[in-house]
């Protein structure tokens, strides 16, 4: 479900205004974030670490309404949930493929459903009918490698509000599994205080796992 912004009555129509006359209204934020819990709570429950760190992000960005408003021609909505998108490889392949899937609040089958959906969609690229949504977050993974600072491919479309979230290889220091985190808004719905806030919800989450 999604609802309609009332413009004239609505608390960040100034910023609304402001940033969408930029070609670029989108910025990302890198950060280190722990997680030892997660990945002991995988172990644990023999989960998928991707999938499951997937479902930590979306339960939080869940439960911030500043992510989920999406722009239609020139109007801005409020999506009462919205799903991940997400990249997957190619089983035997070095190839990825992109998949959407619900959001469930159930982690365990959260993670089933993921990994069901992109096992169904097999080895094609992309389903075009499914991603043409606007109640969809991007996520994708780097586990090759750990990293500071990370671009992606975009095109210039100051309308585009979807999220872009990224993590990359985990890493231990001093005993603790150290990830980079890197999330991407748009700023007319985003500011700093909610990224901040997002990013200390994914952590507290791990931690109660």
């Amino acid at each position: 479900m999604m609802k309609k912004i009332d413009m004239n009555h609505w608390e960040r129509k100034e910023m609304y205004d402001f940033f969408k006359l930029y070609d670029l209204p989108r910025y990302q934020v890198t950060v280190d974030i722990d997680v030892t819990n997660l990945h002991r709570f995988v172990k644990e429950k023999n989960l998928s670490f991707y999938f499951s760190m997937m479902w930590v992000v979306m339960n939080e960005l869940n439960q911030i309404e500043n992510f989920k408003y999406r722009i239609e021609n020139d109007d801005v909505y409020l999506f009462d949930q919205v799903h991940p998108s997400f990249t997957d490889l190619i089983e035997n392949t070095n190839k990825f493929k992109i998949v959407n899937t619900l959001f469930d609040e159930d982690i365990e089958n959260f993670v089933q459903c993921a990994k069901s959906k992109s096992k169904l969609q097999k080895n094609k690229f992309i389903v075009y009918d499914e991603e043409i949504r606007q109640d969809l977050v991007y996520i994708t993974v780097f586990p090759w490698a750990t990293y500071t600072h990370v671009t992606q491919a975009t095109q210039i479309n100051s309308k585009d509000a979807i999220p872009r979230i990224l993590w990359g290889k985990y890493r231990v220091v001093n005993d603790r599994i150290i990830m980079p985190l890197t999330i991407e808004a748009h700023h007319s719905f985003v500011d700093g205080y909610h990224m901040g806030l997002l990013i200390n919800k994914i952590e507290e989450k791990i931690e109660k796992l």
